[in-house]
């Protein structure tokens, strides 16, 4: 598609998005994301923001996608412009009850012609951009209230929009430690040093080369990145109730329940 032909397509899509079509993602969305191909037993990229989707207008009924300035990028390849998301949270999402807060949210878009559609990048859905969103949506607690436990216990951010904020993009970054897992599971309820210590932590991290559980990254005293710094164990995953996501400190990198059952049926099978 020309430059014309593709913001026809993209605010065809927007158009048809807010009349209520259940089937808009499907029919206009490429199955490949910007730069990113899903592998085999991966969902596709329309098969994810179908179901992001899905999930945002069943919390937000009346929710809205306005698309602004589209028009193309400096390189010529595709078009740039803005994108806002509005909805009133009037219906559980993602473990969180109803707020009735008003929801904004306005990102920079990056759109280009793909195979079976349009590809679409949300350039602001790397951290911090993203955690605004799920600030507004009551997954993530407010800035100065990080160290303490959520106000939503129940509360879970799909581990796509993880992926999205805290690795840069949708392609998982390079890591060299997977191999090294020998844990996966614990029953801890508590982190035994804040307990010792008398503090709170919002959530609880399980090493998963030796099993020790500490509080996480935004807690007071931090123990799973202490025992990091320590021992040298590098992965720890997220044994909050609903969660499986691991994180290497040493890459820097974040890996979603998927490549957490898929390690672990690997290696199991393995030995």
């Amino acid at each position: 598609m020309d430059h014309p032909q593709l913001a026809a397509a993209a605010r065809a899509f927007v158009d048809r998005f807010n009349a209520g079509d259940p089937q808009a993602v499907r029919r206009h969305i490429a199955t490949d994301f910007w730069t990113y191909t899903p592998e085999a037993d991966e969902p596709t990229a329309t098969d994810v923001w179908a179901s992001l989707t899905d999930d945002l207008r069943g919390g937000l009924p009346d929710l809205r996608v306005t698309l602004d300035a589209l028009e193309p990028a400096d390189d010529g390849a595709h078009l740039a412009g803005q994108v806002t998301v509005t909805g009133t949270h009037t219906q559980p999402l993602w473990g969180v009850p109803p707020t009735g807060a008003a929801i904004e949210w306005t990102t920079p878009i990056s759109v280009r012609s793909a195979a079976g559609g349009v590809a679409v990048n949300f350039d602001g859905f790397a951290a911090p951009g993203l955690i605004g969103l799920l600030r507004q949506l009551e997954l993530v607690n407010p800035a100065d209230q990080m160290d303490r436990p959520p106000k939503h216990p129940t509360g879970v951010a799909p581990d796509f929009l993880l992926r999205l904020a805290f690795n840069g993009g949708v392609a998982y970054r390079p890591c060299s430690h997977l191999e090294e897992i020998g844990a996966w599971e614990s029953d801890a309820t508590v982190c035994p040093r804040c307990v010792a210590s008398g503090d709170i932590w919002p959530a609880l991290r399980l090493c998963m080369t030796c099993g020790f559980v500490g509080c996480c990254d935004t807690s007071t005293n931090t123990h799973m990145k202490r025992h990091w710094e320590e021992t040298g164990h590098p992965l720890m995953r997220s044994i909050r109730p609903g969660e499986g996501w691991m994180w290497c400190y040493a890459d820097n990198a974040l890996f979603d329940r998927r490549i957490l059952d898929r390690q672990r049926a690997r290696l199991s099978g393995g030995r």
